[in-house]
C-alpha cells in the first residue's frame, strides 16, 4: 500500500477541483443568462447549494466504503464506478464507466475546441489565420504529452497554476465589459420555458465536477477530511461565477456570446484574459481526462507507472476527442449537450442514489458502523434525483432540438 504521506492534502486537492470545474464552463455563464434572464443566478445559487451537500455526501460514502473493505485503503484507479458497483452491483457499474467516458470526453472535447478559439483570437491579432480545424489538431498535438501523467496528486502544483490564471481571467474579463456597459443599452431577451432549461444544461456543466471527487479523496493523506476541500472548492467556484455571470449578462445583454471572451473589446485586457485562459484550460485537461484514462487502463490492464503502453493509449485517446471535436465544433452545443445529460446523472442523480444505497447497507450489519440518514438528508436526495431527471431530460432535448434546427 502507498504511504499515506504522499497523498494530498485540503488544500491541494481543493485546488484540483477548482482547476477541473472552473474555466470551460464559467465564459458560458453570461451566454446561458440570455436564455433565462435572471432566473439563472438562481440556478447558479441552487446549484452551488447541491453541490455542497452532494459533495459532503459523496465523501461520505468513501469513507464508509474504506471502512468495510481493505481495497479502498490502497490504490484505486476507478472510485466512482466501485462505488456503483457496491450500491446496485455490476450492472451499476457498467452504467457508471459508460456515462462517465461519455461525460469526461465530452468535457474534453469541450476544452480542445475553446482552446483552439482562444488561439485563433491570438494569432489573428497578430496576422497568422489558420481555421479553427487546423488549430485543435495543432492544440491536441500540444495537449497530448500533458496526459502522460498518473494522478491527481502529480498534478495538484499545475492545479494551482490554473486557479491562479482562471481567477485572474475573470477579473479583468469583468472589468472589460463593465467599461463597455458604459457606452451601450443592453437589451435583454424575454426568458422562457426553453431557455430556462438550455440555461440549465450550461450551469449545470459548471458544476460537473462531481464525479472527479473520489478520484482526489483517493489520493488524500486523510480521506476523512476531504469534505473541507469540497465545501472550500465550491465556495470559491460560486464567488467566481455569480459575478461572472451578473457582470456579463446585465452590462451586454443580447450582445453576449456564447463565449463572453469573444465579446470583450480589442486591446490588452482581451489578449492577456486569453493567454491566462489558454494556460488554465491547458492545465484543466490533464485534470480532466485523468479519470477516464485511468478507468480504461484498468479495464485493459495497463500498468499505474509510466509507460510505453500508457503513452500509447492517451495519445490514441486524444486523438479520438480531436475527431469528435472536429465533427461538431461548436462550443455551446457539446457545452449544452453534455451538461443536460451525462453530467446531471453523474452530479444530481448518481451521488444522491449512491449516499442512500451505501448508508443504508450499514445498518444492522456486524461489526460496521451504522450511518443512517436523517429523514430530511432522504427527502433531499429524492428531491435532487427528481430534479435531476426531469431538468436533465428538458435541457438534453432543448440542445438536441437547437442542434437540429442549425
Amino acid at each position: 500500500m502507498e504511504s499515506k504521506m504522499k497523498g494530498l492534502s485540503v488544500f491541494p486537492a481543493a485546488f484540483l477541483i477548482v482547476a477541473s470545474m472552473a474555466g470551460s464552463g464559467v465564459v458560458a455563464l453570461p451566454h446561458a443568462l440570455l436564455s433565462s434572464g435572471w432566473y439563472g443566478l438562481l440556478i447558479i445559487v441552487f446549484f452551488t447549494i447541491n453541490d455542497l451537500f452532494i459533495g459532503t455526501r459523496i465523501a461520505c460514502c468513501w469513507t464508509i466504503l474504506e471502512s468495510r473493505y481493505k481495497k479502498f485503503e490502497d490504490q484505486v484507479r476507478d472510485p466512482y464506478p466501485e462505488m456503483a458497483e457496491k450500491a446496485f452491483g455490476k450492472i451499476g457499474r457498467v452504467v457508471c464507466l459508460v456515462l462517465l467516458t461519455i461525460e469526461h470526453f465530452g468535457v474534453g472535447c469541450v476544452l480542445i475546441v475553446l482552446i483552439s478559439q482562444l488561439v485563433t483570437g491570438l494569432f489573428g491579432a497578430v496576422g497568422i489565420h489558420f481555421s479553427i480545424c487546423i488549430w485543435m489538431a495543432i492544440a491536441s498535438l500540444i495537449l497530448t504529452p500533458l496526459t502522460y501523467f498518473g494522478r491527481p496528486k502529480d498534478l495538484w502544483p499545475i492545479a494551482v497554476g490554473g486557479f491562479t490564471t482562471t481567477v485572474t481571467a475573470c477579473v479583468l474579463i469583468m472589468v472589460n465589459i463593465g467599461m463597455m456597459a458604459t457606452e451601450i443599452e443592453p437589451d435583454f431577451p424575454t426568458p422562457n420555458p426553453h431557455g430556462f432549461f438550455e440555461a440549465f444544461g450550461t450551469i449545470m456543466f459548471c458544476f460537473s465536477g462531481i464525479p472527479i471527487f473520489p478520484t482526489i479523496q483517493a489520493d488524500m493523506r486523510d480521506k476523512s477530511r476531504f469534505k473541507y476541500a469540497a465545501i472550500l472548492a465550491i465556495v470559491v467556484l460560486f464567488v467566481i461565477y455569480f459575478p461572472m455571470a451578473a457582470v456579463g449578462y446585465f452590462s451586454l445583454g443580447s450582445l453576449v456570446q456564447d463565449n463572453i471572451v469573444l465579446s470583450m473589446t480589442d486591446g490588452w485586457m482581451k489578449i492577456t484574459v486569453q493567454v491566462l485562459l489558454l494556460l488554465q484550460l491547458i492545465t484543466a485537461f490533464p485534470i480532466v481526462t485523468n479519470t477516464p484514462f485511468q478507468l480504461f487502463e484498468e479495464i485493459i490492464g495497463i500498468p499505474l507507472n509510466l509507460n510505453i503502453w500508457r503513452c500509447v493509449f492517451r495519445t490514441f485517446s486524444v486523438s479520438c476527442l480531436l475527431f469528435i471535436a472536429e465533427s461538431v465544433p461548436n462550443f455551446g452545443a457539446i457545452l449544452g449537450l453534455v451538461g443536460g445529460s451525462t453530467v446531471t446523472l453523474l452530479t444530481f442523480v448518481f451521488p444522491s442514489l449512491f449516499y442512500i444505497r451505501i448508508s443504508d447497507a450499514t445498518i444492522g450489519v456486524k461489526g460496521v458502523e451504522e450511518r443512517r440518514i436523517a429523514v430530511w438528508e432522504r427527502f433531499y436526495c429524492l428531491f435532487l434525483i427528481l430534479v435531476g431527471i426531469v431538468g436533465g431530460s428538458m435541457a438534453t432535448y432543448n440542445t438536441i432540438r437547437n442542434i437540429v434546427d442549425v
